[in-house]
């Protein structure tokens, strides 16, 4: 815990870049891109693991980095089905699970299905399987494909299928990669504008939107604020708030005042950037100059909004009980 507050890491992954996994150019060039990113990160003093673009994450040091070397309590490991550059996907259910399981008290697995690769009645079959045999409790949807095959979140053939066998199976939240495309595919079709219909046709489940839909933060926060059901997964805020920390603060503050304080999370994208008690230690002590305060009215932020974007949010997004939680993992206020 961080200053008695439950730390809950919101997205980790266990990404798979090896060359064997990677079935077109799209690949390497996404392969190569992700590498000079986070080089660009270590020039700012955040501590990378190049490793993570060659192989994926070792089980024993993924749980090191998170469990004894940082303060977090609980991380959801989540699947990136991007089968258009993967073979696997960029981060595959299996490698996912095998993580989440390695340590079931503390992660919390995210399934991944595309009804475009699998075909809607794969995707509903694997969502069944994933909930049955690997316990998911959400899952991540990646829609870009390629640069020439996607989905739309308001598709009444192949998104709503899997909507409606999320709330079948239980899951509470679906989780959407928006914004930042991963590798050479159309920015415009990881827009969150088709996330308004899908909020508004399945009110009681909720919706995830990672990244504040990067570049368009301000359609992001602007749908977030009016669907009381999306949530917003902030990891490019704390990932990029060491390279370009005046503009995080204004994204931040964006967010807190129209969205509000009940519906941000905070994650980590790790393992790629794995010091992540740097993003603890900024999230448990970060407040907005009183300059920005004045003259763009960005609230203040208290121990309660620490509280509730640590960790709680997400929980409560999920339906995850995390006092429940912490007591199983015999978690105490001395961590």
């Amino acid at each position: 815990m961080k200053d008695g507050k439950i730390v809950f890491d919101a997205v980790v992954h266990v990404h798979d870049y090896r060359d064997e996994m990677l079935i077109n150019d799209d690949g390497y060039f996404l392969k190569k891109t992700t590498r000079a990113d986070i080089e660009g990160t270590r020039r700012n003093g955040q501590e990378i693991s190049v490793e993570a673009t060659e192989r994926p994450p070792d089980i024993a040091w993924s749980n090191k980095v998170l469990f004894e070397d940082s303060d977090t309590d609980f991380a959801m490991v989540q699947t990136i089905p991007l089968f258009g550059v993967f073979r696997d996907g960029m981060a595959p259910a299996a490698g996912s699970h095998r993580l989440a399981a390695s340590n079931p008290e503390r992660f919390v697995f995210c399934g991944g299905v595309d009804p475009i690769h699998q075909g809607v009645r794969g995707a509903l079959y694997e969502m069944e399987r994933q909930v049955a045999e690997w316990g998911a409790t959400s899952f991540k949807f990646y829609q870009a494909q390629s640069m020439r095959h996607w989905w739309t979140a308001d598709d009444r053939e192949l998104a709503y299928p899997l909507f409606e066998k999320a709330q079948e199976l239980g899951v509470k939240m679906v989780q959407f990669h928006k914004g930042l495309p991963l590798g050479r595919q159309r920015v415009e079709t990881l827009r969150p504008n088709d996330i308004q219909l899908a909020a508004y046709d399945f009110p009681d489940l909720n919706f995830g939107l990672h990244h504040l839909g990067d570049p368009y933060v301000d359609e992001t926060i602007n749908i977030a604020a009016r669907f009381p059901n999306i949530y917003l997964v902030l990891p490019v805020l704390f990932n990029q708030y060491f390279v370009q920390p005046t503009p995080m603060l204004h994204r931040l503050g964006q967010a807190l005042l129209m969205v509000g304080e009940d519906r941000l999370c905070y994650g980590t994208d790790a393992f790629l950037w794995p010091k992540v008690q740097l993003y603890i230690d900024l999230l448990a002590t970060l407040q907005f100059p009183e300059q920005l305060q004045d003259e763009f009215g960005y609230p203040e932020i208290t121990e309660a909004t620490r509280e509730k974007i640590m960790g709680k949010n997400f929980a409560e997004g999920l339906g995850l009980d995390l006092p429940a939680m912490a007591a199983r993992a015999g978690l105490t206020s001395n961590g």
